[in-house]
């Protein structure tokens, strides 16, 4: 089910596993981090209508066409990784470049990060912790 289109990033909520599947591509301003913020809240809040529990989806992030981002932009993105991880099971984080992969990890060092949607989505679908 597609939940947000948006020319910065575009989410859907996929089943089995439940999932909030986001990509994010360009470069962005703290407004674009406004509403990417917004359609996350929003996906979380359709989930119970679907019979999803509270915590029972795991989340990937593709930001194989992301640009490299400003200290502001990304300090805001650590902000909403960091309440995601209280809403969320997994979170997977697919990069491409290495300056943006560097720069992921110093924001998001939490966050597991892979170089394919395949192996992140083979990890979010086995049952061990995060």
């Amino acid at each position: 089910m597609r939940i947000a289109d948006d020319p910065a990033f575009r989410g859907a909520i996929t089943s089995a596993p439940w999932m909030l599947d986001f990509a994010l591509f360009g470069h962005w301003d703290l407004d674009t981090v406004q509403r990417f913020g917004a359609g996350i809240r929003d996906a979380v809040t359709r989930l119970p209508a679907l019979g999803v529990r509270p915590g029972e989806q795991v989340a990937l992030f593709d930001i194989t066409g992301f640009a490299v981002q400003s200290p502001q932009v990304l300090a805001a993105l650590g902000e909403i990784a960091d309440r995601s991880r209280t809403t969320s099971r997994k979170i997977a984080l697919v990069r491409s470049s290495a300056l943006l992969s560097m720069q992921a990890k110093r924001a998001l060092p939490h966050l597991r990060m892979f170089d394919s949607r395949e192996a992140a989505l083979a990890w979010l679908r086995e049952d061990g912790p995060a």
